[in-house]
């Protein structure tokens, strides 16, 4: 059957066994295995895992002329890789094949989403004043140094509650994340570098053996299903970082209505992509 296989005889196959799958992720998966199956559906499996038929096909227009949103293309990436496995375990598809055009999907960056970075330039200006009303000092201090390394490295907020203390480099030059060095700012080793003893005297507050983790929490928090207390001084998770950013920017929106537009993706966008190595003098991006 292997070399016979059309994608919409793999796609249908597939299709059948979507239904055992909670319904939001079958509708997203049948909506781009539609769409797929209409482009693609009587070209021979085998032909289009050879080439980059399916990774051009995840961040192609949609049907009405549009440039695919980055959800769109993240729903058709999954669905091409669930269907090309489903097509080696039933026999369907070579694996090396199959393997040539996982690689090939992993490779097409999302599409960039298009955002005025001058609210973001704006909110860098305002973290080197003073500290809005409301706002505990060493929430603020935190909160100057989330805001550099975001703008610095473009990372995601995940990659960012990983990072370690040992993850700085001697002088807060640069900081390790997901295994690759990015290059720091002058102001945001400075506010790294303000950051690091407040840290060290929240954690102090901690019985047993200090977390290794770069952000650690200001302030005690309960979560809000299980009730479970996190105490001052332990990890601050990717979610607890983006509710401290959400809550700093609307205190200092209340002094500068102009900020109320920006987000964690205004500020990643500014430095994404960029690391350690990269050609180019390194300015601060408030300078830009």
């Amino acid at each position: 059957m292997r070399g016979r296989t059309t994608v919409g005889q793999a796609a249908a196959r597939y299709l059948v066994q979507l239904e055992q799958r909670p319904a939001s992720t079958a509708r997203a998966q049948r909506w781009a295995l539609t769409d797929l199956v209409a482009q693609l559906g009587e070209e021979p499996l085998g032909q289009v895992a050879q080439d980059d038929r399916l990774a051009l096909w995840s961040t192609s227009p949609t049907g009405s002329g549009r440039e695919p949103s980055a959800a769109s293309v993240r729903q058709r990436a999954t669905a091409a890789r669930g269907l090309l496995r489903h097509a080696v375990e039933h026999a369907m598809l070579d694996a090396a094949a199959a393997d040539r055009a996982l690689a090939a999907l992993r490779r097409p960056a999302t599409p960039p989403v298009v955002r005025d970075h001058a609210p973001a330039r704006l909110l860098l200006a305002r973290v080197g004043g003073r500290r809005p009303h409301g706002v505990s000092w060493e929430v603020w201090v935190r909160f100057r140094a989330h805001v550099r390394v975001l703008a610095d490295t473009g990372a995601s907020e995940r990659d960012l509650a990983r990072a370690c203390v040992a993850d700085l480099a001697a002088g807060a030059t640069t900081l390790r994340l997901v295994g690759a060095p990015h290059e720091l700012s002058d102001p945001t080793r400075h506010a790294i570098e303000q950051w690091l003893p407040v840290r060290a005297a929240l954690v102090a507050t901690l019985e047993g053996s200090p977390p290794p983790q770069l952000w650690v929490r200001a302030h005690p928090s309960v979560h809000p299903r299980t009730g479970a207390v996190a105490a001052v001084g332990m990890p601050i998770t990717a979610r607890g970082l983006r509710k401290a950013f959400t809550e700093v920017l609307a205190a200092l929106v209340g002094d500068d209505p102009r900020l109320a537009t920006c987000t964690v993706a205004h500020v990643r966008g500014l430095g994404r992509g960029r690391s350690a190595g990269d050609d180019g003098p390194r300015r601060a991006l408030d300078e830009v």
